[in-house]
């Protein structure tokens, strides 16, 4: 065993205690007071990569070259002067690793050094962080790390501003197609987001459908002009897991401190409630905050808590719409639509309760509820008056997705003893609206029991043609944008007859929805199309108010179709 001096002179005790040192798991040495290397046992040998020959006797630079102006050579010195000693972890750059390191002054000069190599604990402690402030699925940061970084702004007195990001239809991927489809398309929002990164621009995941963006403020920048960069991120289409593509909408909500608010928690909540305000628009869109949109927020926040608690004695009801044929002296059928008189807020927009019950995912609650009210009027007017027309009732396409809903569905309609002949399902062709597994299997079991399937607002969407091709449909409800378009607009009317045309050739039901005008009524009997829905007979009635017009009339005899009543 090499050593200039023996152990017992240099301040820790009996030469045997060369023997503890080279028995312990902990690298040590010794250095003089001219910070060379005296002693050094074989774990410190082993790390440094050198044999002991080689490094008694230089001096800690020589061994170390990169010591020089180094934390560690700081730590060296402060032990140095102060005779106390230190004790931290400290990532070396030559060893590419993270050592604790335990320095002691020694009574003649000099001092001891014991290291441990904790390079796998650290590492695994840097895991553990990522997992903290990280977003598992994107690899963004997270709700937790976003904070930070605006608390951070904050308290350096910087102006920044939150963008709100909102995927408006992933829930419908999700439902139409699978999770892995809605997984998709968020990592790979959040790959095209991290393409807007930069210094003072922060990317970050809230969950679920929710991003956010903490960017800090320039002279005179205009945050429209990145609003629209954040837009253009959706212009394209995304690839699913099955390798589909689907177009995905954003609501963008925008506020700013110190311009909004001074406060954090303020902050985001006003981002929040823009978001809303841009859900209004249709498809991609931004809103920047306004104080006058706490009163928006207040009444959505309202909505939300009624649609999750109990529905009945809620305000909730429902009218009929007649669907006349016949040339307009017969009744083929009806179209339930539902309405809400909501106990503080008055009567309500369907476009408005079913949109927020659609994202809070309240919407089956909301249709189950209204389907005992449907199904038990149809039981009573077949007692009362022989009933034998369908009732169309609308489902969103997160309903038509789900199985769960029309399991409930089917079980309701055995429990008040509906014959299927008397429903018929409604879908509206949105451009949400693609093939999906899972609402095909739905509306195979409609049909199969007898259940007609209809589609709404027909001619507007770009995927028409796709849907006769894709879904079972029986009948085909004309959007009222080409009826309106009669008189006007030729090429409107154009496109209307070859609309007729198709649904002819293709032996689906036609009706016209919108109808309000007796030229209107004229153009469409003059190229077949006898079925029409609109004011120009009638609005949509109350219950009572459609009872009494249309089945307390002696004509109605419990006939399938019944001559109108004029009044």
């Amino acid at each position: 065993m090499e050593s200039k001096t023996p152990l017992a002179d240099r301040g820790i005790g009996s030469i045997t205690a060369e023997t503890v040192l080279e028995s312990m798991t902990d690298g040590f040495y010794l250095l003089d007071e001219y910070m060379k290397f005296d002693y050094i046992n074989e774990i410190a040998e082993n790390a440094i990569g050198m044999r002991r020959s080689e490094i008694l006797g230089k001096s800690v630079r020589e061994v170390f070259p990169d010591l020089q102006g180094s934390n560690l050579e700081k730590q060296y010195q402060r032990v140095l002067q102060t005779k106390a000693c230190e004790e931290f972890d400290e990532y070396l750059g030559v060893f590419d690793a993270w050592f604790h390191i335990k320095v002691i002054p020694l009574k003649r000069g000099g001092m001891a050094i014991f290291f441990q190599n904790i390079d796998q604990q650290k590492r695994l402690e840097g895991k553990l962080t990522d997992f903290a402030y990280s977003d598992d699925l994107t690899g963004l940061p997270n709700r937790r790390k976003m904070t930070e970084i605006a608390v951070s702004l904050k308290q350096q007195g910087k102006k920044f501003s939150f963008f709100y990001i909102n995927l408006d239809n992933l829930k419908f991927i999700n439902a139409l197609y699978n999770y892995s489809s809605g997984d998709k398309v968020v990592v790979s929002v959040a790959e095209r987001l991290q393409t807007l990164a930069d210094s003072r621009c922060h990317i970050g995941r809230l969950g679920g459908d929710e991003f956010i963006v903490v960017r800090e403020s320039e002279p005179a920048e205009r945050l429209d002009e990145f609003a629209e960069k954040l837009l253009e991120i959706f212009r394209e289409p995304f690839v699913l897991a099955d390798f589909q593509t689907a177009y995905v909408s954003a609501s963008i909500g925008i506020a700013c401190i110190p311009f909004d608010t001074g406060r954090l928690r303020e902050l985001v909540v006003f981002a929040e409630t823009a978001m809303y305000e841009a859900k209004k628009n249709r498809g991609p869109s931004y809103s920047f905050y306004r104080p006058k949109m706490n009163v928006n927020r207040e009444r959505r926040v309202l909505i939300e808590k009624s649609l999750m608690s109990s529905l009945e004695g809620s305000g909730f009801y429902f009218t009929v719409q007649p669907q006349i044929s016949g040339g307009g002296i017969n009744l083929s059928g009806i179209e339930v639509l539902a309405r809400w008189n909501h106990p503080v807020l008055g009567e309500l927009s369907p476009l408005e309760f079913i949109e927020v019950a659609e994202q809070s995912g309240t919407i089956a609650h909301l249709t189950t509820h209204l389907l005992h009210g449907v199904f038990r009027m149809i039981k009573d007017w077949e007692a009362r008056y022989g009933w034998d027309v369908k009732a169309a009732i609308n489902m969103t396409p997160s309903l038509l997705a789900n199985p769960v809903f029309f399991e409930g569905f089917f079980n309701l309609m055995e429990q008040y003893g509906i014959r299927p002949g008397l429903l018929e399902v409604e879908l509206t062709e949105h451009a949400e609206m693609a093939y999906s597994e899972t609402t095909m299997r739905n509306l195979e079991l409609c049909r199969e029991k007898g259940i007609s399937i209809a589609i709404d607002d027909f001619g507007t969407g770009f995927s028409m043609i796709s849907y006769l091709t894709q879904f079972p449909i029986n009948k085909i409800k004309i959007d009222r944008y080409f009826i309106r378009k009669i008189g006007e607009d030729a090429k409107s009317e154009a496109i209307l007859k070859s609309l007729i045309q198709l649904a002819q050739s293709i032996q689906c039901e036609l009706l016209a929805e919108g109808v309000e005008r007796p030229e209107e009524v004229e153009f469409l009997k003059k190229h077949s199309c006898t079925v029409f829905q609109g004011y120009y007979y009638d609005k949509p009635l109350r219950v009572e108010g459609f009872e009494t017009k249309y089945l307390q009339h002696e004509l109605f005899g419990g006939k399938k179709n019944i001559q109108i009543p004029w009044d």
